[in-house]
């Protein structure tokens, strides 16, 4: 130990007398100024350009301007790290420390505030090179005019709405080979512009930045491993939500009932939909509907089952009479049942609330006895969307808290829950994290979890994005959607089928809204019906619906599969933006957006997905498509195209599924309870592919050992079971299939 703390305190002393001190990786070097603590990072295919401003400025949150860093001093540094005590403009001294990984490195700046004053608070930012383009930012990516954000400032960055509820600042600039991010679960600081690249935070006594170097899939490889690091870890997804699915608020609104329900599925089954999960949001909490005293989701077990005199809400009384019959009712037709799920509490009368024992039960009074609310003393009182009044709110950070919370959830006796927290006072909790450490419990008990409200990982199966509506804006979606998966989410919920508050009749409008949306939502991830199609009043546009769905239902495995890839890697395999997937392909950088509304991405390795969506919808029967590099298939019309390429005016009738084959061109097919795998010459590189079972944990593997492909046999080896199949391919324009099993690997060979 005396040894190291020489040898550390030498290589400081030798360090300030260096200009440019160079810390060094496998994969890069960093250069650091030791005056101004300006660094850049330099290798054969990462480079991140040196800021002529020098990277940190901090200040109290009491000052009116940043300071940079007037001096620094270097007081040890070995061939990862570093730290140095810098001085401000303004006067005021800080430690820095550097660590460096293999594909990152990170930066902690402690700004070395009065003792006397322990809680004093710093405005923190740390600035890199401004480069373009950029994706990412979880929500706040969502409601610009096009995918890649470079124009973005927000110093008031977090939940503040029902439109901001996925958190992140993680930005990724794939043309540059570099990715960043802070975490922090307060108010940030970011500006990605033309002019400045800055992430930082609004009121801390420390702040961390990450910046990343690599290939997309280093990055979020390393993406990954940094966020279970900073206790953000991703889930594995289970299979069940990939299967077609159901969201009564988009058929019934708010106002669900037990037979009005149970119609609805029941009309969908009778037609052919093959339903596998569906969500009750509400209604099923006792109390007259839109009344204050009605419950909550956090009545835990507390269903409307008994009549109540009095009640003018128009719906039945009860709603729900016979909630182990609703239950049995799902589970005899091999559907996963979910309710609505909050971490908002009733409040009492003498705090702003409307707490109703008869209806609410004992769980706030439970929760207020043993402190397992938000606040400092007692708790603090905020304003949601429902219920109506004040409400308390589950301390997350409270371990004991978050148990007893989830024990209250089992109470409702059912598979699952849609997270669905609409806070008005974001601003004031200041907490984005908040429903991290919950959903991460039920996650634990097994539940199936629709995420809503997280930050930087997904603390569920999957992640859905705010409601979307007729004479909304439809472009929203995909962006939004697409700037999930950039910042590192898989399973993307694009929202329900036709979204919410479609009535009888449809306008023509509408109806094509219907059909469009149902083809988008088809070939992303996650998929569930909700306003019946039959509405639609036309066998020509139903039809078309329900092939979209059933193409999803038939397509699940696979999809789950590319879920599970992105799960172990942190790659958004199920839903990349073709940013992503061709990163040096700088014809893709800028399709996805209001101008062009060329909207793409590889659903998983194999499906390139093109809708025809956006705010024309109604209008427009044709889209440009650009294929990048490869061989390309139409599905449909089985057409076949050679990349890069752009199919001008691409004609994209109402009941066309938008997808190409490509990739490595191995698509799982599931028939009669078995997987084949059906492989397309698309791909001229030997590769391997890896399909998940929907167990999520078996895979069977296929080996490509070849480049290039020609009419003639090909030989598929399963060498563990000593099998082996001769398949003819007549031409480039055909595909083969073969049966895989769990725990096999099949070696495909060419038989010149």
């Amino acid at each position: 130990m005396i040894a190291l703390c020489l040898l550390l305190g030498a290589a400081a002393a030798h360090a300030q007398g260096q200009a440019t001190i160079a810390l060094a990786r496998t994969g890069y070097t960093l250069y650091v100024d030791t005056t101004t603590m300006a660094m850049w990072a330099e290798s054969a295919q990462k480079h991140m350009p040196r800021h002529a401003l020098g990277n940190p400025v901090f200040s109290h949150v009491t000052d009116t301007g940043m300071h940079g860093i007037r001096e620094g001093r270097v007081l040890q540094y070995g061939g990862d790290s570093l730290i140095a005590r810098v001085t401000s403009t303004a006067g005021l001294t800080a430690k820095i420390r550097l660590r460096l990984g293999d594909d990152f490195f990170s930066m902690t700046l402690t700004p070395e505030g009065d003792a006397a004053v322990p809680e004093q608070l710093y405005r923190i930012d740390f600035q890199a090179a401004p480069l373009s383009p950029a994706y990412g930012l979880g929500d706040h990516g969502g409601f610009g005019s096009s995918t890649d954000v470079t124009g973005f400032r927000d110093d008031d960055f977090g939940n503040r709405n029902n439109e901001h509820r996925f958190i992140s600042t993680f930005t990724i600039f794939p043309a540059h080979n570099f990715a960043q991010v802070l975490f922090s679960e307060r108010t940030n600081r970011v500006a990605i512009t033309q002019t400045e690249n800055r992430l930082g935070v609004a009121a801390a006594k420390a702040a961390t930045i990450y910046y990343f170097f690599g290939m997309p899939k280093q990055i979020y490889q390393a993406y990954k491993q940094v966020k279970a690091a900073e206790g953000y870890p991703d889930l594995k997804p289970k299979y069940r939500f990939f299967q077609l699915g159901y969201e009564a608020f988009g058929s019934l609104g708010w106002n669900t009932y037990q037979s009005s329900v149970e119609q609805d599925i029941a009309a969908y089954l009778e037609r052919g939909y093959p339903l596998k999960w569906a969500v009750v949001g509400s209604g099923f909490w006792k109390g007259e509907r839109r009344k204050p005293t009605e419950g909550a989701t956090t009545s835990f077990g507390i269903w409307d089952d008994a009549a109540t005199a009095g009640r003018k809400d128009g719906l039945p009384n009860p709603r729900y009479p016979d909630p182990q019959a609703f239950k049995d009712f799902f589970r005899a037709r091999d559907i996963s049942l979910l309710l609505g799920l909050r971490i908002n509490f009733k409040a009492p009368e003498e705090y702003g609330g409307f707490y109703t024992p008869e209806n609410d039960g004992k769980y706030m009074q439970e929760g207020l006895a043993k402190n397992y609310f938000i606040g400092s003393g007692k708790p603090e009182t905020y304003r949601v969307n429902f219920p109506q009044g004040k409400v308390f709110l589950l301390d997350g950070k409270k371990p004991e808290a978050v148990d007893w919370y989830a024990a209250g959830a089992d109470r409702w006796g059912v598979d699952g829950f849609k997270e669905d927290l609409m806070l008005f006072d974001g601003k004031k909790l200041d907490n984005d994290a908040k429903l991290n450490k919950v959903n991460e419990a039920l996650m634990e008990r097994g539940y199936l979890v629709m995420a809503r409200n997280s930050a930087y990982s997904v603390a569920g199966d999957i992640l859905r994005l705010e409601d979307t509506k007729h004479g909304f804006d439809q472009d929203r979606p995909l962006i939004n959607g697409l700037n999930y998966a950039a910042s590192g989410v898989s399973a993307v919920y694009l929202d329900i089928v036709a979204g919410k508050y479609l009535e009888k009749p449809l306008t023509d409008d509408q109806k094509l809204y219907f059909v469009r949306n149902a083809m988008t939502v088809a070939v992303s991830p996650v998929m569930a019906m909700g306003y019946g199609p039959w509405h639609l009043e036309s066998s020509t546009y139903e039809n078309a619906v329900k092939k979209a769905a059933h193409w999803h239902a038939a397509h699940a495995a696979y999809i789950y599969s590319e879920a599970v890839k992105g799960y172990h890697t942190g790659f958004p395999y199920a839903m990349t933006p073709l940013p992503l997937a061709f990163p040096h392909d700088s014809a893709t950088y800028r399709l996805a957006g209001t101008q062009r509304r060329q909207y793409a991405w590889m659903l998983g390795e194999s499906l390139l997905a093109t809708p025809l969506y956006g705010n024309d919808y109604a209008t427009a029967k044709t889209r440009s498509v650009y294929l990048p590099a490869g061989r390309w298939m139409d599905y449909e019309t089985k057409q076949w195209f050679q990349g890069p390429t752009t199919l001008e005016n691409y004609a994209f009738p109402l009941d066309k599924i938008p997808v190409f084959v490509g990739g490595k061109g191995v698509v799982i097919e599931q028939a009669d309870q078995r997987y084949h795998a059906r492989v397309y010459p698309t791909s001229d590189e030997p590769f391997t592919y890896r399909f998940y079972f929907p167990d999520g944990e078996r895979a069977a593997v296929i080996h490509k050992s070849f480049a290039g492909w020609k009419p003639g046999k090909y030989r598929i080896e399963n060498r563990a079971a000593g099998q082996e199949q001769v398949i003819g391919l007549d031409d480039l324009q055909s595909s083969f299939s073969f049966p895989i099993e769990p725990a096999m690997e099949y070696h495909l060979t060419r038989l010149d």
